[in-house]
């Protein structure tokens, strides 16, 4: 979806601006000074989200110079190109990349054509998950295109969703879903599968560390599963359950929690309760985007969580009758 058809609403914020005189740089990256090459064509919008854990602007910006200390005193800086193209410090970026900065660096650009990208400063400077090993500075990193569409994909469904949340309340209880398929996307393009290579002679500790995986998810019941939440139960960081994950089964710790959260899922739905809902008991277990939820769930287990509900409400019918 185009940011220009994004409407405001109580979870999302939109800013519109067609006179440079009346421009003000959003701060969540740095201020800077921009200069428009084409002061007659200026046209400048942004949608702006509010999470848990961080704050998310996609911006569509005009052909300028740009003159900017980037980055963020604390946490880490993120930028997505969706339409991107410039010159800075002398280096070409393109949509290829994903920028990644800590602390603050200072950037001299030239973007000759509007560029629409989305800027991301979390809280947490996010190195227990792995991501951009320095201690300062802006790197980039060129993930697959699957990966780098899926993440693109991922967050215009944020930005959707928020966009049709009049109830804050509502959209705050999805926060958490939202940011750990976020961190899905994210984990893949920061720390790509070869780097999570376990060392030889460890498989038997990361058998033992999944196993102890598996007995605290049972002990979460019908909580949603969340990546930091089990690494932390568990007292190790993110990172050192995604090489765990990929030693002993072969995917990632994504991945793996996603498949719980399925089977958790038909569970409940094979119940067949009455008052049960399929929108209900995927929520439950951190699915928020319905769409995605139903294709994933077809493709594991064969039928549309639809039939899953319906053919246990028969057989529990027929029992009835019986």
């Amino acid at each position: 979806m185009p940011l220009h058809r994004l409407k405001p609403s109580r979870v999302l914020g939109i800013e519109r601006f067609s006179d440079f005189g009346q421009f003000r740089a959003n701060e969540v990256l740095g201020l800077g000074t921009s200069t428009p090459l084409r002061p007659r064509d200026f046209c400048l919008s942004r949608a702006i989200l509010p999470l848990q854990d961080g704050l998310f602007v996609l911006q569509r910006a005009f052909a300028r110079r740009l003159d900017v200390d980037v980055g963020t005193d604390h946490g880490v800086g993120l930028v997505v190109p969706f339409c991107f193209h410039s010159i800075s410090n002398g280096r070409e970026i393109d949509n290829s990349t994903v920028g990644v900065v800590r602390g603050k660096v200072p950037i001299k650009s030239v973007e000759e054509h509007p560029n629409t990208y989305l800027m991301m400063r979390f809280n947490s400077d996010m190195r227990h998950r792995g991501w951009a090993d320095y201690d300062s500075g802006l790197g980039f990193f060129r993930p697959h295109d699957e990966t780098m569409a899926r993440l693109r994909a991922t967050i215009l469904n944020m930005f959707c969703l928020a966009a049709e949340g009049n109830d804050p309340r509502q959209f705050e209880a999805l926060n958490r879903p939202i940011q750990e398929t976020l961190l899905a996307c994210l984990d893949a393009t920061l720390v790509p599968a070869d780097t999570l290579a376990a060392r030889r002679g460890s498989f038997d500790k990361h058998r033992r560390l999944i196993a102890r995986l598996d007995e605290v998810v049972a002990l979460f019941g019908s909580k949603p599963l969340y990546s930091d939440d089990l690494a932390s139960a568990l007292g190790i960081s993110v990172r050192t359950l995604q090489t765990a994950a990929r030693a002993v089964h072969g995917v990632s710790l994504h991945h793996y929690l996603r498949l719980k959260r399925l089977w958790s899922v038909r569970t409940q739905l094979m119940t067949g309760g009455s008052g049960l809902t399929i929108k209900a008991a995927a929520l439950a277990n951190g699915f928020w985007h319905m769409g995605e939820f139903s294709k994933v769930y077809k493709t594991m287990f064969g039928e549309m969580p639809s039939e899953t509900l319906a053919n246990a409400r028969y057989f529990a019918d027929a029992t009835l009758r019986f």
